[in-house]
């Protein structure tokens, strides 16, 4: 069946021309879903989120930007001291290999130096399970929660008045 077409008296298939738009819509949505998904918090409308920030808001968002930088420093401080004592674990893990390798049944020396290596290393890793990684694991913990709380709030579009107000006389709480 045949249906005049709105432009120039052309006749389209109605079935053509609705089919074709069906299928563009479909695209259109399923382009557009997951970019809106990703750009909206969860539970924000898609109003929320275009909406520009607030004086006030601004003004919360540069109080809580000075902050995510010491966190960073601090969780790749933590993350420096693991690295460290992980690579030290590795040295007397190879030294604990090399000496069970060369190890003669009958030397007191040898075994002795083995348990020695045994002792240490299960000393560093005791460390590194109970010190080093709760730490590094905290310090990461307190980064992406500063960096989630920042980016929850503070990614909407500002005006550039608004910002220059927001900057104006700005007083942050003490931390």
């Amino acid at each position: 069946m045949r249906g005049r077409g709105s432009r120039a008296g052309r006749s389209i298939p109605m079935n053509v021309k609705k089919s074709t738009r069906i299928a563009v819509m479909r695209m259109v949505v399923s382009l557009a879903t997951p970019l809106a998904m990703t750009q909206l918090a969860p539970g924000a409308s898609a109003q929320s989120a275009s909406t520009p920030m607030s004086v006030q808001e601004i003004r919360e968002c540069l109080c809580l930007q000075p902050r995510l930088q010491p966190l960073q420093d601090a969780w790749l401080a933590r993350q420096k001291d693991f690295d460290d004592h992980q690579r030290e674990l590795s040295v007397i893990d190879q030294e604990v290999a090399a000496q069970r390798q060369k190890l003669n049944p009958e030397d007191v020396v040898g075994q002795q130096v083995l348990k020695d290596l045994l002792a240490q290393q299960q000393e560093m890793r005791a460390s590194i399970n109970t010190q080093y990684l709760p730490a590094v694991t905290q310090a990461r913990n307190n980064y992406n929660d500063a960096v989630q709380q920042y980016n929850g709030v503070c990614t909407r579009p500002r005006y550039g008045v608004d910002e220059a107000m927001a900057r104006q006389n700005l007083s942050c709480p003490a931390q």
